[in-house]
C-alpha cells in the first residue's frame, strides 16, 4: 500500500500531512492510519489544500489549461504542495482499536496511509469517535463525510442499522440543535 502523505506538524488532536503524490489527496472525511510508537493511530481528514512550496512565494494565474501549463512550466510541479488537516479518532496499542485519542502525538515524518476497510469498521464501531468530530472544530461537512466514508466500509446488509444507529447518537450528542440535525443527516444521505 502507497503512503497518503508524510507528518509535518502533530499534536495528540491532530496532524498535518505533505501528500506524497500532490494530485492524489486523500478525500474530506476519509479515514487515514499512521503507524507510530507507542502503536498505531487513526484520524478523519478534515481538511485538504494546496499552496505554494515556499510560504514567502504566492501561485499566480497563467491563463493555460493544467496540460499546457505543466508542458510549459514543468519545475511547477516542484513548486506546489498539497496538505492536510486529520483529526485523531483512536489508536491501537497492540490490544484492538480503541475511540480514545492517542497518548502520544503521531512522530513528524511517519508516513500517512488510507485506512483499509477492516480498521474503519473497528473504529466507527459503537460511534464514540462521532463524539469527537463533533466536539472538534471540524465542520458538519466533515462529519457528514466522515459518516458517509464508515458507511462504505461496512458490509451492505449492516448499513441500514447502522446508519439508524448513528442518527441516534447523533441526535443525542446535538441536544436541542434540531436543524443541525436535520441538516447532518441531509448531508450523510447525499
Amino acid at each position: 500500500m502507497s503512503p497518503v502523505g508524510e507528518i509535518l506538524l502533530s499534536s495528540t488532536t491532530r496532524f498535518t500531512a505533505q501528500c506524497a503524490d500532490p494530485d492524489a489527496a486523500p478525500a474530506l472525511g476519509s479515514f487515514v492510519v499512521v503507524d507510530s510508537p507507542p502503536g498505531s493511530a487513526v484520524a478523519v481528514v478534515a481538511e485538504v489544500r494546496a499552496a505554494s512550496a515556499d510560504p514567502n512565494r504566492r501561485p499566480f494565474a497563467y491563463g493555460l489549461d493544467p496540460d499546457e501549463l505543466y508542458r510549459q512550466q514543468p519545475q511547477l510541479r516542484d513548486l506546489l504542495t498539497t496538505e492536510f488537516d486529520a483529526l485523531l479518532i483512536g489508536h491501537d496499542q497492540g490490544g484492538g482499536w480503541r475511540q480514545l485519542l492517542p497518548p502520544q502525538p503521531p512522530r513528524l515524518h511517519h508516513l500517512v496511509y488510507a485506512a483499509p476497510p477492516d480498521v474503519v469498521r473497528a473504529v466507527a464501531e459503537g460511534g464514540d469517535w462521532l463524539r469527537t468530530l463533533a466536539a472538534a472544530e471540524a465542520a458538519d461537512d466533515v462529519l457528514a463525510a466522515a459518516v458517509r466514508a464508515s458507511l462504505a466500509a461496512l458490509d451492505p446488509g449492516s448499513v441500514r442499522e447502522t446508519l439508524i444507529a448513528t442518527g441516534r447518537t447523533l441526535a443525542r450528542l446535538l441536544g436541542d440543535d434540531y436543524d443541525r440535525l436535520q441538516a447532518l443527516l441531509r448531508r450523510i444521505q447525499r
